[in-house]
């Protein structure tokens, strides 16, 4: 079950973290949160590859109220890339929707999370754009640069 809300919390924990210690301490915690908080999640990826990414990423944002995200897999077996476009970011659409302030960073916890695990499975994370749409690419470390 998806709380919105909790976006509220996240975004000012990102504040809270970025004006009371620094950038560099939130990027480690972002850089954390991926590599020990999904551990199970990054086998997962590591195990089942690009489909497994893919799965995963479709329940989440089927449970996500407000999204709008298509996810494909490109290419197959070891070269298979996973792509997500994210019309709507349901985090950012809802913050917005109730006129909260915006960190202006907030999209850099996906390059550095998402990044992470990526990493832990043997990909590497793209992204371009932000603040509301974007499309990120989880790209295989042996087909690196992309397919």
């Amino acid at each position: 079950m998806s709380a919105p809300d909790f976006y509220f919390a996240v975004n000012e924990t990102f504040r809270h973290i970025h004006d009371n210690f620094g950038k560099a301490v939130l990027v480690d915690y972002w850089r954390s949160l991926g590599r020990d908080h999904y551990r199970d999640r990054n086998a997962r990826w590591r195990a089942g590859g690009a489909a497994a990414i893919a799965e995963d990423w479709q329940n989440y944002f089927d449970h996500e109220p407000g999204a709008d995200v298509s996810v494909a897999v490109t290419g197959s077996d070891a070269s298979a890339v996973v792509e997500l476009d994210i019309r709507v970011c349901p985090a950012i659409a809802h913050i917005r929707k109730h006129d909260r302030d915006l960190v202006p960073y907030f999209c850099e916890h996906c390059d550095h999370v998402c990044g992470a695990q990526a990493e832990a499975a043997g990909y590497e994370f793209q992204r371009e754009g932000g603040m509301g749409s974007c499309q990120q690419r989880f790209v295989p470390m042996s087909v690196k640069g992309g397919a």
